[in-house]
């Protein structure tokens, strides 16, 4: 079952990522709610995480409109927490985040209690020229394509992604996003 995962992971990766490196995948930016995108994520992943008893813990449940591609969105989600779950212990746990540093930012962070990441990978995560394809906790592969699709469809948005971690005591990913469309001038 996990390898099967890891394949259509991996091929939606690719689709994905070719898309967008030849331009083809449309940016539809609109008004959507935070929590009902993430719920979704994490009912999608559920299974996933289940197999590993990972506990995920949803914080994100307050309204919270934001401006964001929902497909994007939903794809940034989606390989940030499948990286949360293959790179935890089984047992471990996963958080869902978000907060408003400003009125015109949300920052949606995925928190987890694995592994961890070394300093010396942490600097190459999200170059394209730096490949960072370890292992998960039980074997499942990486192709490293996934944070770099993440990167790309955060900054289309106008935003940042960055990650703090420590060996052994786990990662947080984080991103924003903007709150409201702007207006193209």
């Amino acid at each position: 079952f996990n390898s099967a995962i890891n394949i259509y992971k991996l091929l939606e990766n690719l689709l994905e990522w070719s898309l967008a490196q030849k331009g083809s995948l449309e940016f539809n930016p609109k008004d959507i709610e935070l929590s009902l995108i993430v719920s979704q994520v994490v009912s999608n992943m559920s299974t996933i995480a289940e197999q590993k008893q990972i506990k995920i813990i949803n914080q994100i449940t307050k309204q919270q409109n934001i401006c964001a591609d929902e497909k994007m969105l939903d794809t940034v989600l989606r390989n940030l927490l499948y990286n949360a779950i293959k790179f935890s212990n089984r047992g471990g746990k996963i958080i869902l985040r978000a907060d408003s540093p400003s009125k015109k930012i949300v920052e949606i962070s995925v928190i987890d209690n694995g592994v961890g990441i070394a300093y010396k990978d942490i600097v190459r995560l999200f170059k394209i020229e730096e490949k960072v394809n370890n292992k998960g906790t039980e074997g499942e592969l990486s192709t490293g394509l996934g944070l770099l699709l993440c990167k790309e469809f955060v900054e289309k948005h106008g935003g940042e992604i960055w990650v703090e971690s420590e060996i052994d005591k786990g990662s947080t990913f984080t991103f924003s996003l903007p709150i409201t469309i702007r207006t193209q001038l």
